[in-house]
C-alpha cells in the first residue's frame, strides 16, 4: 500500500509544506502586500467593495479585507483571484485557478488537478496515510531497541540504512503527522466529521445561520454605514470576508474572526438586510464543542495558528511525510530487486 501511495503522498506533501508560507511568498512577488498597514476603516472597507465591484462585476464571489501579513484586499472571483491596493484599490495582479505559483499548488494538493474527484481521492489517501503510521508503530515496536538517535538522518542509500532512516523519522513525527493527516480527510469529509465530532461530544445537531430565503428588495455592495452595523453586532471581531450580493439577494453575508476562534479566518457570520437589519448571527465563540473540534481542522492541517513554533512543525511534517514515502518506495523496490538489493 505504501509502494502504491508513495507518489501520491510525495505530491501531497511537497505542496502542502510550500502552502504554509504561501503568505510571505505572497509579500515576496508584491512589495504592496509589505507594508504595515493600518486596520482598514469602515470608509476604506467600503471603497474597496466599490473599487472591486466595479472593477469585477458580477465575476466577484467574496472580498477578503487585509490580514496580518497579507497588506492588501484578496477578491476570489469566478475562475480566478486578484490583489487590491489598500487606499487608491488599484488591481495589483489578476490571475485564473492555475496562472500562478500558490495557486498552482493549491490546487495540486486540494483537488489533485481533478476537481471534487480529486479532493475525495486525496481525502482517501489521508486516512490510508494514518492507517500507515499506525502500523508503522506496530511494525517498530519489536525493534524499539535499535532506536538510534543517529537514524534521524539518513547514514546511506542501502537498503538497511533506508530502513533504519524510515522506522526511526516515523517513529518521532507520527503524532504531528497524526494531527495534519486526520485534519486533512476531516477537511475533506467536512460533513461527517461533523457528525462524528457532535456524536462525540454529544452535541445537538447543528443548524445552518444562513436567514430564510425570503423575497426581499434587491441591495446594493456594503457601504460604510452597514459595515459600522457589522462593527456594532461584533465590535471584537476582526471582519475577514464579505460575500457581494447576487443580482437577486436581498441581504449581506460577513465573515468574522473573534479573538476566541482558533479558525483563521473565523467561524462568526452575520446576514443583513439593505437597512442594517439583523437577519440572522452565529456568534463562533458560542457554538458546541463538537463544532469548535471541527472548526479546528483547518487550522490544525494548514499551520495557519499563532504560532510560529505549530506552523514550523507542519511546515516540516510535509518533509518529513516526504522523506518517508521516497524512502520506504526505494526500500521496497530494492526488496523487490527494482532498484538492486544493496
Amino acid at each position: 500500500m505504501g509502494l502504491a501511495l508513495s507518489v501520491a503522498m510525495l505530491v501531497l506533501a511537497l505542496t502542502g509544506s510550500a502552502l504554509v508560507y504561501k503568505e510571505a511568498y505572497w509579500r515576496l512577488v508584491y512589495p504592496e502586500l509589505r507594508v504595515a498597514a493600518p486596520t482598514p476603516t469602515p470608509e476604506e472597507q467600503a471603497a474597496a467593495i466599490e473599487a472591486a465591484a466595479d472593477a469585477f462585476g458580477e465575476r466577484l464571489r467574496s472580498v477578503k479585507f487585509p490580514e496580518p501579513g497579507v497588506a492588501g484586499y484578496h477578491l476570489y472571483l469566478e475562475g480566478g483571484e486578484a490583489f487590491l491596493s489598500i487606499g487608491d484599490h488599484r488591481v495589483i495582479d489578476e490571475w485564473g485557478s492555475r496562472d500562478r505559483l500558490m495557486s498552482f499548488l493549491f490546487d495540486l494538493h486540494a483537488h489533485l488537478l481533478a476537481g471534487e474527484a480529486g479532493e475525495r481521492v486525496g481525502g482517501v489517501i489521508s486516512l490510508l496515510g494514518v492507517f500507515l503510521a499506525v502500523t508503522g508503530l506496530v511494525l517498530w515496536w519489536p525493534a524499539r531497541r535499535q532506536f538510534r538517535v543517529r537514524h534521524l538522518l539518513p547514514s546511506g542509500v542501502r537498503r538497511r540504512d533506508l530502513i533504519a532512516w524510515h522506522r526511526n523519522l516515523g517513529l518521532v513525527s507520527t503524532p504531528i503527522l497524526l494531527v495534519v493527516l486526520l485534519s486533512g480527510s476531516g477537511l475533506v469529509f467536512y460533513a461527517t466529521a461533523g457528525k462524528l465530532l457532535n456524536r462525540l461530544f454529544g452535541d445537538p445537531p447543528h443548524t445552518a445561520s444562513a436567514p430564510r430565503n425570503e423575497p426581499r428588495p434587491p441591495v446594493q455592495p456594503a457601504d460604510a454605514g452597514i459595515l459600522l452595523r457589522v462593527k456594532e453586532e461584533f465590535p471584537e471581531a476582526r471582519l475577514v470576508f464579505y460575500y457581494p450580493p447576487g443580482a437577486a439577494a436581498g441581504h449581506h453575508e460577513f465573515r468574522l474572526k473573534q479573538p476566541c476562534e482558533l479558525h483563521p479566518n473565523g467561524r462568526s457570520y452575520l446576514y443583513l438586510d439593505g437597512a442594517g437589519r439583523v437577519l440572522a448571527k452565529e456568534d463562533g465563540c458560542a457554538i458546541a464543542p463538537g463544532q469548535v473540534a471541527l472548526h479546528a481542522t483547518y487550522p490544525l492541517h494548514s499551520g495557519k495558528v499563532d504560532s510560529a513554533l505549530y506552523r514550523l512543525a507542519v511546515f516540516l511534517s510535509g518533509l518529513v511525510l516526504a522523506a518517508l514515502s521516497a524512502s520506504g518506495a526505494i526500500a521496497y523496490a530494492r526488496k523487490l530487486g527494482w532498484l538492486g538489493r544493496s
